[in-house]
């Protein structure tokens, strides 16, 4: 209920929730399944799974934000079960595993996560399912659960690319580091389940390059060397935006459970401690130890390593924090009579806070807001059209395009004159009073008036031409 309730309150922020529906509503109304589009054109920054999660509801409810937010409800429910399968088999028990998935339920930025359109919780709950398998295969030795783990992993790498690949390391390192007898038992690359890797992850990527030549250097060149290695997108590259970005994330992201160990900090400082210093991170610790270790903190290097950086890339990150926080409060305190009433009560009123939270949030004013924005341009502005209405300069405002149900079209100063000549009532959104004073002065004596939407937002509409006297008779 917590995950449903109020989940299309707060409206499409941009730029990342408003591009991500806006490309899925422009690939329905174009009619393609596997090429993603965005203004009319080509958008091949990432593949078309996530838009295909809202492509789907969007056919059938329309452009709502329940619509757009929809696929992200049984992504934040089956990562919470598969945290529950990853930390059974990782603890071997029961408690730990329902512990951890309670953890993970209740912890702010899977939550917060779980209302923000991107591909993090689909490649988060993607790389939830890998570890589960993993570690079923390393317990069980089950030759269906590598190849599980080898699909998952596929899957994705096909929602986001080469970040799927940064939990990797750390299964691998634990299954080498089992004696020779235990790994061969464990086919972990056998070269049926690395096929059906390179199968779900590499056959969209291959598909599409063959049919766009050119297409796999832009996605090399753009997608991983100026993504990872420049500046040139813009996403916080300087390394001092790591502790900006990602250490309040780390620390607070899965609160109240940080809080209650932050508390116990003694009893968790002595059951975390390394035997053996840093040589003993790899020879002194257990091979769940070892992996709750390395599977947080490598893929954690590439991202502070990394010229981009955003708060939900490490998300995945919170699956292994889930299973070794579940595990760590039932050791330091799962004996005491009180522990049970007192873990349910600070989960349910993570609950409430959680739907309390959605509900609220609606009601905050935010310029980014684009069902708001869009609110107030069909009543205070007037704008009962969208098909008479352009955004002012170059920048899109994709959200809001996915409210009115069509791309709405640039308008540059030098092109003021012919869009208002084009015939009839015209409306033209401003992102600031010195833009619309901009636009007022280039429609050349026009009959114009400004509407103030917000502190941020003008729309000038321009009065159609008038009609024609009909000639004598």
């Amino acid at each position: 209920m917590a995950a449903a309730a109020f989940h299309g309150t707060r409206g499409l922020y941009e730029t990342t929730e408003g591009r991500y529906a806006e490309c899925a509503r422009e690939m329905a109304q174009a009619g393609t399944w596997l090429e993603p589009v965005l203004n009319g054109h080509p958008h091949w920054t990432k593949p078309p799974l996530t838009y295909l999660a809202i492509r789907i509801p969007y056919s059938v409810m329309g452009p709502t934000t329940w619509a757009a937010r929809l696929y992200l409800i049984p992504c934040y429910l089956v990562t919470i079960v598969a945290v529950w399968w990853l930390a059974f088999r990782l603890w071997r028990d029961r408690e730990s595993a329902g512990m951890s998935a309670l953890v993970y339920a209740t912890a702010a930025i899977p939550m917060i996560a779980s209302q923000t359109v991107s591909a993090d919780y689909p490649l988060t709950v993607s790389l939830a399912l890998t570890q589960a398998c993993f570690w079923e295969a390393l317990r069980k030795r089950s030759r269906w659960a590598v190849h599980l783990m080898w699909l998952f992993l596929g899957i994705a790498f096909l929602i986001k690319g080469p970040p799927a690949l940064l939990m990797a390391p750390a299964m691998i390192l634990v299954w080498a580091r089992l004696p020779r007898q235990e790994r061969r038992l464990i086919r972990l690359f056998a070269p049926s389940a690395l096929a059906v890797f390179v199968f779900a992850g590499f056959g969209w990527y291959a598909w599409e390059a063959y049919r766009h030549p050119g297409l796999m250097g832009y996605w090399l060149h753009e997608e991983v060397v100026n993504r990872s290695l420049s500046d040139k997108f813009g996403r916080n590259p300087q390394f001092y935006m790591n502790f900006v970005v990602y250490l309040p994330i780390l620390l607070f992201g899965t609160l109240p459970w940080s809080g209650w160990l932050a508390f116990r900090w003694r009893e968790v400082r002595d059951r975390i401690a390394v035997p053996g210093g840093l040589k003993g991170a790899w020879s002194g610790l257990s091979d769940e130890a070892f992996w709750l270790l390395w599977s947080t903190v490598l893929p954690l290097g590439v991202f502070m390593l990394s010229r981009s950086k955003l708060p939900l890339y490490v998300l995945p990150l919170f699956v292994p924090l889930a299973a070794g926080a579940g595990r760590l409060l039932l050791a330091v305190d799962g004996r005491a009579s009180w522990f049970r009433k007192a873990v349910l009560s600070v989960a349910c009123g993570m609950f409430v806070l959680f739907a309390a939270g959605k509900g609220g949030v609606g009601f905050i004013r935010n310029e980014r807001d684009m069902a708001v924005l869009h609110r107030q341009l069909t009543g205070p502005g007037g704008v009962s059209d969208p098909t008479r209405l352009a955004l002012f300069g170059e920048k899109h405002l994709n959200g809001l395009s996915f409210y009115c149900d069509r791309t709405l079209p640039l308008v540059t100063a030098d092109r003021l004159e012919s869009w208002a000549d084009a015939g009839g009532e015209r409306f033209v959104l401003c992102r600031s009073g010195r833009q619309a004073t901009e636009v007022k002065r280039r429609l050349g004596g026009r009959p114009a008036e400004e509407r103030v939407l917000a502190k941020r937002w003008r729309v000038i509409r321009v009065a159609g031409a008038a009609a024609a006297p009909a000639p004598d008779l």
